[in-house]
């Protein structure tokens, strides 16, 4: 199985479609339909914003292991693994508004 394959094993796991997935990877739609398609291979670019979307590259490139990346081996609290799963749900556009919003929040609160 190649790349291709697996992208498109990722779209159906995780119930999305192309633009979908370009969203959350913060990947080109034109560009991620040629890696599902099989027209071109993620760079090292790429790569990065795949697995920002939680996906395995071990598994990704080879097959070998998990599909997705287990956010709860990393000794989160169950409120943080909640507010990760939302966070990779939204938009990037939205993701940034959140981006803004934590840093100003933290930076506020460091201030008192």
């Amino acid at each position: 199985m190649c790349i291709s394959e697996r992208l498109r094993q990722v779209c159906e796991a995780k119930n999305w479609k192309i633009k979908d997935f370009a969203e959350q990877t913060g990947i080109a739609y034109r560009t991620l339909q040629g890696y599902v398609g099989g027209e071109r291979e993620p760079n090292a670019e790429g790569m990065t914003a795949i697995a920002k979307a939680g996906v395995n590259l071990n598994w990704l490139v080879s097959g070998e292991g998990e599909m997705f990346h287990d956010i709860s081996n990393c000794e989160l609290s169950e409120k943080e693994i909640e507010l990760i799963q939302h966070y990779r749900k939204m938009s990037n556009d939205i993701q940034k508004v959140f981006d803004v919003l934590f840093e100003q929040l933290s930076k506020s609160k460091s201030e008192l």
